[in-house]
């Protein structure tokens, strides 16, 4: 609350921010929650040994689920957008302009990454580890600094927050609403994590895919 109040006198819109803020961590939420319950879906419905017992790989089936994912988030997003234009005036494209490519693109991979390693973990514990599916993004959230700079949070909590793509995004949207301008190398920073985070979860799932194949746990997860 006291940036808000710190930045309210120099012509800083706190409705506009925070709509900012909503929208964006969305990308990440949706694209991650997409992603793990497709899976969870066939899960759900004994489908997972029937698509894999078909000539569909893990990586076609993971694409997939991104293009589905992604199909579904360009709809809810185009609605988020268009009520946020309607009620409050607010247009992300003139509030961001050039630099929205950079942020949708490293907040959609960091969701996606999370949906992977979801999925990895409900191969290898099975549906007791399924609730992460919702709440994990609600875990990282308060590290992402969506409505407040990282300066706020405390020291060690600024620890986990610097390994982490989204805070910087967020960190240099708030630099955009309020200075006009970004610093590259944060948003550099956030491609390269984002980048070994995708590798490794993709690693990951595979890792968990092979062992729930060699144990027959696609079968029936428990």
């Amino acid at each position: 609350m006291s940036f808000f109040q710190k930045n309210v006198s120099f012509g800083f819109s706190i409705v506009a921010f925070l709509l900012g803020g909503v929208i964006f961590w969305e990308l990440t939420s949706i694209s991650q929650r997409e992603i793990s319950v497709n899976f969870l879906d066939e899960a759900w419905n004994r489908n997972l040994i029937n698509i894999f017992s078909s000539p569909i790989t893990s990586g076609e089936f993971l694409i997939a689920s991104v293009i589905l994912g992604l199909i579904k988030l360009t709809v809810t997003m185009a609605v988020m957008l268009l009520g946020a234009l309607i009620f409050y005036q607010f247009n992300i494209f003139t509030s961001y302009s050039f630099y929205i490519p950079f942020f949708i693109s490293n907040l959609l991979i960091f969701g996606i990454s999370l949906g992977l390693v979801i999925n990895g973990l409900i191969l290898r514990y099975g549906y007791n580890i399924a609730e992460l599916t919702w709440a994990l993004v609600g875990w990282v959230s308060p590290f992402s600094c969506i409505y407040y700079p990282l300066s706020a949070i405390p020291v060690w909590a600024q620890k986990i927050a610097m390994i982490l793509p989204s805070t910087y995004v967020f960190e240099e949207m708030r630099r955009m609403v309020l200075h006009h301008y970004v610093i590259w190398n944060n948003i550099l920073i956030s491609l390269l994590l984002n980048g070994i985070y995708l590798i490794l979860s993709i690693w990951f799932f595979k890792i968990m895919f092979a062992k729930a194949k060699e144990q027959g746990r696609l079968v029936k997860l428990n």
